[in-house]
């Protein structure tokens, strides 16, 4: 790729310094993550598997989950190799008795993790109109992506507080900033309540310890998108790429991460919320 679009891709796909890193940065208090307690669902594939390496690599203690224990397995046998620690953990976070169950089963063997991770996810790109007999594309994924991590956050906050540390990450989207995702409402809407959630938890949680984070990325190349051949050539992020987001969310624990043209989007819509959304669909984002 030529060096300039390179530099273009990468600055509106990835987000500014925001005032909370900033803060950070300037106090000094870049988190030492050598012997920190990660958990991070969806961690079977994609970014999930590539934060997994990453925070094994810092020093962290990964703990994996996802549904399927072979999927598990290797990724946590091929980071032991290089000399990282991480643990498998199987759950199905569409089942709230499971999530519940899996809050349960990482207070009992690991403690209080110091990073939850909610990335796992379901992503489904069908307009309105073409779900009218499908509601339960929208039953399905409010079942993963929101009533999931709001389970196991709830099960894993009163020790959070109790301890006086923990730092949630919520892996969101870039529409949740932009306002609008046509052809992804399902998706959207369960990405937003997450996010909003998020939001008024991490004001709840000030002088507790806790602070909550939402990563709202662009257009990641992961196995969920590859069905769709109209992405096959758009800009996006790799999954290692991606996943160096969450270390920066880690190392600053800013309130929020968004791409540069989903906060142009936001700005756009600051003013004129249609034409936001009709950039966004005339853009093919």
């Amino acid at each position: 790729m030529n060096p300039m679009l390179h530099a273009v891709r990468s600055a509106l796909l990835n987000p500014p310094q925001t005032l909370d890193e900033l803060r950070h940065m300037l106090g000094g208090r870049q988190r030492d993550l050598h012997g920190a307690t990660v958990v991070i669902t969806g961690a079977s594939s994609g970014i999930g598997e590539s934060a997994a390496r990453l925070f094994a690599a810092r020093g962290a203690t990964v703990i994996t989950v996802a549904r399927r224990p072979d999927a598990l397995d290797a990724v946590c046998d091929s980071i032991t190799v290089d000399g990282g620690t991480a643990f498998p953990v199987t759950a199905d976070l569409s089942d709230p008795d499971d999530a519940k169950r899996l809050a349960d089963e990482i207070l009992a063997r690991f403690g209080v993790p110091d990073i939850l991770i909610n990335n796992a996810g379901r992503s489904i790109r069908r307009s309105a109109l073409d779900t009218v007999e499908r509601f339960h594309d929208y039953q399905r994924t409010m079942a993963l992506n929101y009533f999931g991590p709001v389970q196991l956050v709830l099960g894993l906050l009163p020790a959070m507080v109790e301890a006086g540390r923990g730092h949630i990450i919520n892996v969101v989207a870039w529409g949740v900033s932009a306002g609008a995702m046509p052809k992804f409402s399902a998706y959207h809407a369960s990405k937003a309540a997450l996010a909003a959630f998020g939001r008024s938890l991490d004001a709840e949680c000030r002088g507790t310890g806790v602070a909550v984070t939402n990563a709202g990325f662009p257009l990641v190349r992961t196995p969920m998108i590859a069905p769709t051949a109209d992405y096959a050539d758009a800009p996006a992020l790799t999954s290692d790429e991606a996943a160096a987001w969450l270390i920066r969310a880690a190392d600053t624990r800013p309130a929020e991460l968004y791409p540069r043209y989903a906060l142009v989007l936001r700005a756009v819509a600051a003013v004129s919320p249609r034409l936001a959304g009709r950039l966004t669909a005339g853009l093919g984002i």
